[in-house]
C-alpha cells in the first residue's frame, strides 16, 4: 500500500468512528458521501490491484 492509500484509510477509518457519533441524519449522509469520494481515489490509485483482490 502507498503512502496516500494508508493516509486515506486513516481518515476514512476516522470518519466512520465520527459518523457513529452523529446523529443528525444530513450531516451522517455527506460523511458517508466523503467515506465513499475517498474509497474511489483508493480504487483510482491503484485499479489494477483492487481488481485482481476482488
Amino acid at each position: 500500500m502507498c503512502d496516500v492509500c494508508g493516509q486515506l484509510e486513516k481518515k476514512i477509518a476516522h470518519y466512520s468512528r465520527v459518523m457513529t457519533a452523529m446523529t443528525d441524519q444530513l450531516t451522517i449522509e455527506r460523511i458517508a458521501a466523503l467515506v465513499t469520494e475517498m474509497e474511489a481515489q483508493m480504487l483510482a490509485l491503484h485499479p489494477k490491484q483492487r481488481v485482481e483482490k476482488a
